[in-house]
């Protein structure tokens, strides 16, 4: 199995937020120790990455992946184990799993946002674009509040948008104006995200007819917040 990606601060889905609701207590209790020792392997590699060897760190991996495999056997309706298990999926690459995984939790609970994102995720690693839009879109419905899913959803569009032009999904000026609500709405959630507003500035230059005006405003907004955090940078 390849060896474990030191994606601790992006992939890992807290588990607070999963809640572990799923089944019976004691069941819960069980995948909840399976997801703290995932949790603990993690942060000893943000710590140090070369915490493990390669071969401790596949063994690692493996009893993990074992784990799950053999909770779901036992609570084969757990949504929030499908989720934990498909994302460590993704982690070592075993994407085509993942996938499988997250449509299993998706036919389970078809009212989680993440679950539609994940799945959007590798349909667009596929390159099927119009497919993905579609759960990209549910994820923003379910939770219209979340920068993540409007940021994905705009560079889904970027990313497709001669696809999507072609196929008659979007026109021109429809494709233009929806990458730029879904940037604008990313950056408008997540003022301190950094990467947020920097894409929304490249954004403008991105259209047909680039939106001089607009971008040069937005940078010296930019500029304004990489000064803040510059200061308290310093100030600590």
């Amino acid at each position: 199995m390849p060896r474990y990606q030191n994606t601790f601060a992006l992939c890992l889905l807290p588990l607070c937020f999963l809640g572990l609701t799923y089944g019976s207590d004691l069941a819960s209790k069980r995948l909840l120790n399976i997801a703290e020792k995932e949790t603990q392997i993690y942060q000893k590699i943000a710590e140090n990455p070369q915490f493990y060897s390669e071969e401790d760190l596949d063994r690692r991996i493996n009893e993990l992946v074992q784990s799950y495999r053999t909770y779901l056997l036992d609570q084969p309706d757990d949504v929030s184990a499908y989720i934990l298990y498909g994302k460590l999926l993704r982690r070592v690459q075993e994407s085509d799993q993942a996938f499988l995984a997250f449509l299993k939790a998706d036919e389970l609970d078809p009212e989680i946002a993440v679950v539609k994102q994940q799945i959007g995720n590798h349909l667009a690693e596929e390159g099927k674009g119009k497919a993905a839009l579609t759960f990209y879109l549910q994820a923003v419905e379910l939770e219209p509040e979340t920068a993540v899913y409007h940021f994905a959803l705009g560079q889904l569009i970027y990313n497709f948008k001669d696809e999507f032009i072609k196929s008659g999904v979007f026109t021109q000026d429809a494709i233009e104006r929806e990458m730029l609500k879904a940037f604008r709405k990313a950056a408008k959630l997540a003022p301190n995200n950094f990467d947020y507003q920097m894409r929304l500035g490249e954004a403008y230059y991105d259209l047909n007819s680039p939106d001089w005006k607009n971008a040069l405003l937005h940078w010296k907004q930019v500029s304004k917040l990489a000064s803040k955090k510059a200061s308290k940078q310093t100030s600590k």
